[in-house]
């Protein structure tokens, strides 16, 4: 009996405490010059991160018809998207950038900036206002247009297809769309009024389809107020409608000069490509006058090849135009 209490007070007893080493506890390695922690390279990435023989990569094609009335502040406009699905992967949705949307009240951009912060609108709520969209099937000649299913959340929309997308397919869709520009918007985005009239600085303008990767899948976070520079490459054909004495400047090569500008303005435009030095286009004395430019619409670029995105394009009544031979740039 004794000998069984005996063991039964051992079992009871804590195990000993393991001998101390006397070295420091462990911690990350900082040093500078520690062993990189890559991924395990694939035919798609090298161990590096560099593409590797089979990396692809999502292309969108744009072309985009937009207005802006001065009267309102509103931007209307079209756009078609011609999306090319060169991943493994069958998509059966996409997901596109509605960037103006942090203007919104529920937005989390309007709950993360304070009202007066940088990426705030100052108590500014707008957003976009999504009219149709659909998806384009073309058959020789013809097409036809069938509406599609849309679920917004915040910043992003998601789009449902109305037929799977497979490797190596095409997709095409229409959407118009329209919202108001904010006086005081995220840094790159508002409008200044002048004793000549508004200065206009506009990004963020469109509705853009959001970047499918090797990594992430998706890539579907809230836009903040900036960080929206990661998107897919292609080209874009935009047409901007403004009134007559604005000028406006943009990504890309002017197509229809002759419309929008005059003689003089086409020759120091000609000029200005060849030169190291500031080229006034359109003079100081001439900037603001209906006679600035011949006709209201323009510029159109279509021979934009292969940016991410399409730059912003400020216009002003009495803005003076310049160029240079880094003018006209694909960003």
């Amino acid at each position: 009996m004794l000998a069984f209490a005996f063991v039964l007070f051992s079992l009871q007893q804590p195990s000993p405490a393991p001998p101390t080493s006397g070295l420091p506890p462990q911690v990350g390695d900082t040093s500078p010059f520690r062993r990189l922690t890559l991924p395990t390279p694939n035919l798609i990435r090298e161990g590096s991160g560099a593409p590797g023989p089979r990396y692809w990569q999502q292309r969108a094609d744009y072309t985009i018809r937009a207005s802006l009335d001065t009267a309102t502040h509103v931007i209307a406009g079209s756009e078609t998207i011609r999306y090319t699905n060169n991943s493994p992967d069958t998509l059966r949705y996409v997901w596109l950038q509605l960037d103006q949307n942090i203007y919104k009240a529920n937005s989390r951009g309007a709950a993360l900036n304070p009202t007066d912060a940088r990426f705030a609108g100052r108590g500014f709520e707008g957003g976009y206002t999504i009219e149709y969209v659909r998806a384009v099937r073309r058959i020789g000649q013809a097409a036809g247009r069938i509406p599609l299913t849309s679920t917004d959340n915040g910043t992003m929309m998601r789009v449902e297809l109305d037929r799977p997308l497979t490797p190596g397919g095409g997709a095409e869709l229409e959407l118009a769309y329209r919202f108001e520009v904010p006086e005081h918007g995220s840094d790159r985005m508002g409008r200044e009024q002048f004793p000549g009239g508004w200065l206009y600085e506009v990004a963020q303008w469109y509705p853009r389809v959001a970047v499918y990767d090797d990594v992430r899948g998706w890539n579907t976070e809230q836009y903040l107020g900036q960080g929206e520079f990661y998107l897919e490459y292609g080209d874009f054909d935009v047409s901007i409608t403004v009134p007559r004495s604005f000028v406006v400047a943009a990504t890309g090569t002017l197509t229809n000069a002759v419309e929008v500008l005059t003689a003089g303005q086409r020759a120091r435009l000609a000029r200005a490509v060849r030169s190291d030095t500031t080229v006034a286009i359109i003079r100081r004395r001439r900037s603001g006058s209906r006679s600035a430019g011949q006709r209201a619409r323009g510029p159109r670029s279509p021979g934009i090849s292969q940016p991410r995105t399409y730059a912003t394009w400020p216009g002003r009544p009495r803005l003076t135009s310049s160029g240079t031979r880094a003018a006209t740039t694909a960003s």
